[in-house]
């Protein structure tokens, strides 16, 4: 499999994966911290809107496509947790040596116990999939389930000095999540993403740098804001690659993603060509 495939793949799992918090030891008592981490795991909230953005610069060595890749991506969507319900819209613009800009436009649905996938196709257009929606795989989008995990094992925790998210007031902290999180996250995102399941690899060996800085709101505790910065190195070997695609691959990635609106009405209504979508395995 070629790196750009392998770059692809990751980054679309990155982009769907990362919404992480963690709350720890700092500038606030110990038994402060542990009352916001308390009340971080229990926020509850039937609605919520979020935003995202992530730029990433790959630099891959040796094999036929060598030279650095960049890549920034925005999005935006909602979830309704009592229906089940989650929309999500990504654009995605990749520049790869000797192929110039690359554009592509995802939607997601999750809608009536199916997950649809729209990507738009030079001169096909928008083209759709389907997938039964599993347990594993509301999880998998749900990005409570995913916080709390991250909380839970977090392992290099700092508060920091309050701000506003707008005009709400937060604690902030930076935390660094253990890799073993990370990579079982990231596992579960890929599986079987581009005929790769990335499950099989030990993917917490990739994560060489990470920090994480939260924004949690003090009224509500829920979280606000999220600024994510990591870096990635790999060999063939680490992704069920040959040598010949390539020696050596590093990726620098931030991530930045704001959360609001908890609790507004939302209206998640499926494009009717999705209708006819292929269903495809999970």
């Amino acid at each position: 499999m070629s790196a750009v495939k392998i770059i692809l793949a990751l980054a679309l799992a990155l982009i769907l994966s990362f919404t992480l918090v963690g709350c720890g030891k700092g500038g606030l008592p110990q038994e402060e911290i542990d009352r916001i981490i308390e009340n971080v795991t229990t926020a509850q909230y039937d609605t919520v809107t979020m935003d995202m953005d992530m730029a990433m610069t790959v630099t891959v060595e040796g094999g036929d496509e060598p030279g650095e890749i960049t890549m920034v991506a925005d999005g935006t969507g909602f979830m309704d947790m009592v229906n089940r319900e989650m929309k999500m819209t990504m654009n995605m613009t990749v520049d790869i040596p000797e192929l110039g800009e690359q554009e592509m436009a995802t939607e997601h649905y999750i809608v009536g116990g199916w997950m649809y996938t729209g990507v738009d196709v030079p001169e096909l257009g928008k083209q759709w999939v389907k997938m039964e929606l599993s347990e594993g795989m509301w999880q998998q989008q749900s990005q409570v389930e995913q916080q709390i995990e991250l909380l839970k094992t977090a392992v290099e925790i700092k508060s920091l000095p309050d701000e506003s998210v707008g005009g709400t007031d937060c604690y902030v902290f930076e935390v660094v999540p253990t890799m073993e999180a990370l990579g079982e996250l990231l596992s579960q995102q890929t599986s079987g993403m581009g005929g790769m399941d990335f499950g099989e690899f030990d993917l917490a060996d990739l994560f060489k740098e990470m920090t994480v800085k939260e924004w949690i709101a003090k009224d509500s505790y829920r979280v606000m804001k999220t600024e994510i910065d990591m870096v990635m190195e790999m060999s063939p070997a680490d992704v069920g690659a040959t040598e010949a695609d390539f020696e050596k691959m590093t990726m620098d990635i931030n991530i930045g993603q704001r959360l609001y609106d908890y609790n507004q009405p939302v209206s998640i209504i499926l494009p009717p060509a999705a209708l006819d979508a292929e269903e495809m395995p999970y």
